[in-house]
């Protein structure tokens, strides 16, 4: 017993100076300001040569979305015009 309890606490102790690695970090995408037509791009790869697929929050608060997310995303904003 006191044999599992003290292989148990060195398991314990060994596996917590273990450092965490992330898988990457997430980058975030900023929220639609009011007012502005927001438009993500996500992109293949991290030259942005090859578009994969995308979302469009138009001014009117409706949605167009194609194609899949990746890592890659670009946003771009305009400002809605006075209608």
């Amino acid at each position: 017993m006191t044999r599992r309890l003290v292989t148990a606490l060195a398991l314990v102790l060994a596996t917590a100076g273990v450092p965490l690695v992330s898988a990457g970090s997430a980058q975030a995408i900023p929220a639609c300001k009011a007012g502005y037509q927001c438009t993500t791009t996500y992109y293949a790869s991290v030259d942005h040569e090859l578009p994969v697929g995308g979302t469009t929050k138009f001014c009117d608060g409706s949605v167009d979305t194609w194609g899949s997310t990746s890592r890659y995303p670009v946003v771009t904003q305009a400002k809605c015009g006075n209608a």
